[in-house]
């Protein structure tokens, strides 16, 4: 079977992509937002502790003629529904994405781990989610190693023939192309879902801030 390589897509738009965010401390804390953001954003014993804010721009005399664009309420509705969506994001990647996307720092990070234990019994089982998930790898690897094919060789041989391996070249490619798969090819749908829940949840993030830098360099140039 000739080797197909993966799509653009699957190459950028991943879980490993998304776990630069998803495994982060700030992530987990979105987490709560869904559970506890509306009690602290709009619960009226908080109010105190935000009702103060932009006073330092309203208080120039020039602030009157620069007039904001967004209400302290809206500002506010937009913190929530930003904090909102990237919470409901990291729930799906804390939840959905493949255990060894979340705990690995990136591939380089997973081979480094797994090489020391990559013995001929999980090298095999590896090559099956492999094959499931890529079928047009299962020639190559064949090909190199015949012994990952449970059908053809016993696991006594195959431990034999990793044993005498002159280098750990193809452990690493086993252990790349399975984490590749999980990372590229587990749950797209939700891969997709996610990356939206993050754009929308920095972009409405993102827009108080912008309103509130435009007035701030309004009110300056005065």
């Amino acid at each position: 079977m000739q080797h197909t390589p993966d799509s653009w897509f699957q190459k950028n738009i991943n879980w490993e992509m998304l776990s630069g965010f998803g495994r982060s401390s700030v992530a987990t804390l979105t987490i709560a937002t869904p559970f506890l953001g509306y009690i602290v954003l709009y619960h009226s014993s908080f109010s105190a502790y935000f009702g103060g804010l932009g006073d330092l721009i309203d208080a120039r005399p020039q602030s009157n003629t620069c007039k904001a664009w967004l209400t302290f309420e809206q500002k506010i509705n937009l913190l929530y529904l930003g904090l909102l969506a990237l919470g409901w994001g990291s729930i799906l990647f804390r939840v959905l994405a493949p255990a060894v996307v979340k705990r690995s720092a990136g591939i380089s990070d997973y081979v480094d781990q797994e090489l020391p234990r990559a013995t001929a019994r999980n090298m095999r089982s590896m090559f099956v989610t492999i094959t499931s998930r890529r079928p047009s790898l299962h020639d190559d690897f064949v090909e190199r190693a015949p012994w990952l094919d449970r059908a053809r060789v016993s696991l006594k041989i195959a431990a034999d023939n990793l044993q005498q391996a002159k280098d750990d070249q193809l452990q690493i490619d086993v252990l790349s192309s399975y984490y590749n798969v999980l990372s590229r090819h587990t749950g797209r749908l939700w891969v997709y879902l996610t990356v939206f829940l993050y754009f929308l949840g920095f972009l409405l993030l993102a827009i108080p801030g912008v309103a509130t830098t435009l007035r701030v360099f309004c009110v300056m140039r005065f």
